[in-house]
């Protein structure tokens, strides 16, 4: 699928009638790209998680969405720029080849091809120009499950025990500073649908309260939560209280 957010725009300026003034959408797969979706760090200060544009950091080769949880699946995605630098100072002339992030189309399969959702999710980051042939790193963060796809998996997935693999296609788009449209390669995100599978009870229960075993324990302020609950790690009961698979231990 080639760049529908662009072909929208042009569709939108014809029905104006200003075909004259639509946007230009000449392919440019090779400028950026999409090198990995980045794992929850272990840099966490505050309880908040710090997400840096580092190749070096782990990179996340399966993601796992509680649906019992969470309403969609939000990826960090390390985005590079191959793009030469053409500023120089000594002429006067800006840099034009730094690329801002705009979002990007999302296509959600199964394993074997077939598609269960298409959409483009918006976001914003920012990519440098490469470095003496290296390439230059920024992040942006993206919704590659939607609430409409995550509804139509749950409706498959009827206790802890199940998943689901599905695969989100992500073909990032954006701009340089100099005007020019970019999108990058079609990058491919497995992740692993549960509803339930993430939630921990370990340090959930409280004898005291009926019924037991429950979720009515309060979490300990030195608990460490997970990055995002429902999302790639454990997520402690109390922070889910209220949904079904977070309350009751005793859901199959």
């Amino acid at each position: 699928m080639k760049r529908n957010w662009c072909r929208a725009l042009v569709m939108m300026a014809t029905a104006a009638g200003a075909m004259a003034l639509a946007p230009a959408c000449a392919s440019n797969d090779q400028t950026i790209f999409i090198r990995s979706a980045q794992a929850p760090p272990t840099n966490r200060q505050g309880g908040r998680c710090l997400y840096t544009p580092d190749p070096q950091q782990p990179a996340l080769f399966e993601g796992t969405l509680d649906v019992g949880v969470r309403d969609n699946y939000f990826a960090s995605l390390l985005v590079g720029n191959q793009m030469t630098g053409r500023g120089d100072r000594l002429n006067n002339r800006a840099e034009s080849n730094r690329v801002t992030l705009n979002g990007a189309v999302i296509r959600v399969t199964n394993p074997d091809g077939s598609v269960i959702n298409e959409f483009t999710s918006l976001g914003n980051g920012f990519a440098d120009p490469q470095i003496s042939d290296t390439p230059s790193f920024g992040l942006i963060g993206l919704v590659v499950i939607d609430a409409r796809t995550r509804d139509t998996l749950a409706a498959q997935l009827t206790n802890r025990a199940q998943t689901k693999l599905v695969l989100a296609n992500i073909k990032a788009f954006g701009q340089t500073l100099g005007g020019v449209e970019v999108e990058s390669n079609e990058f491919q995100l497995p992740i692993r649908v549960c509803n339930g599978c993430l939630v921990s009870f370990a340090n959930g229960n409280d004898p005291n309260q009926q019924p037991a075993p429950n979720c009515k324990k309060a979490l300990e302020d030195s608990a460490e939560g997970p990055c995002i609950a429902g999302q790639d790690e454990l997520t402690p009961c109390q922070l889910c209280a209220g949904r079904p698979v977070c309350d009751d231990p005793l859901r199959p």
